[in-house]
């Protein structure tokens, strides 16, 4: 004799309501910890683009863009910061002009 149909939907039901939102919390986590795993960010960009979105998240970079293009201004070549001329060192690395 086969057990009754409504206590198999219930049951079904139980365990649909008990083990989806244990599944999803886990998944949520993975992607989370995935997200959060900066090794891959870091590996996927080139040092080029990680320099650009580091100068582009400072006061120094926006101060770059707008003043790039003001006259007496010299770039350092070793950080690449705006300077005004006649400077003896990098405001920013303090690297000696010369």
């Amino acid at each position: 004799m086969l057990p009754d149909p409504g206590l198999l939907a219930r049951l079904a039901v139980a365990v649909f309501v008990i083990v989806t939102p244990t599944l999803m919390f886990l998944g949520l986590v993975r992607l989370l910890n995935r997200m959060r795993d900066e090794d891959l960010i870091y590996r996927l960009m080139t040092e080029e683009e990680l320099r650009r979105i580091e100068r582009s998240h400072s006061l120094a970079g926006f101060v770059e863009e707008v003043t790039a293009t003001t006259p007496g201004r010299v770039r350092c070549p070793d950080c690449g910061g705006i300077n005004a001329a006649g400077m003896e060192s990098c405001v920013e690395c303090g690297a000696r002009f010369g």
